[in-house]
């Protein structure tokens, strides 16, 4: 992953688009410890660059039960902008991080994100088709 400290400049301008939110992390106590150990602390926030070269973010809140217990993934966005990219981009975009979480968390699988990736296009194009 390319973790990245962003400057205040950069994040004044640009509003934080919240795309992933996982309120029980620690229902799944393996991946929010896992979480904690490859981002080096429980409760905070790290940014990093997709290939794209668009800013995201991962924080983690912790609710006092010996680990992260919430999870929330932010995109970047110019402030006063649309979204400069369509859903299907921010999947590609997302896809590195997701694949590199799988990684280093255990109780998640690579090659179930891998499915999963591959298969929601097919997903979002059938959704798309009907009335």
């Amino acid at each position: 992953m390319n973790f990245v400290t962003p400057t205040e400049a950069e994040l004044a301008t640009l509003r934080a688009d919240p795309i992933v939110f996982e309120q029980e992390l620690d229902v799944r106590p393996e991946v929010a410890s896992s979480l904690e150990t490859a981002l080096g602390f429980r409760a905070g926030r790290a940014y990093w660059r997709s290939p794209g070269g668009h800013l995201f973010a991962i924080e983690l809140g912790d609710f006092g039960r010996g680990r992260p217990s919430m999870a929330i993934v932010y995109a970047f966005w110019p402030r006063y902008e649309p979204r400069p990219i369509d859903d299907e981009a921010i999947d590609a975009e997302l896809a590195p991080f997701l694949l590199w979480m799988a990684e280093v968390c255990q109780g998640l699988d690579p090659e179930d994100v891998k499915w999963n990736l591959g298969v929601t296009p097919t997903i979002r194009a059938r959704a798309q088709r009907r009335p």
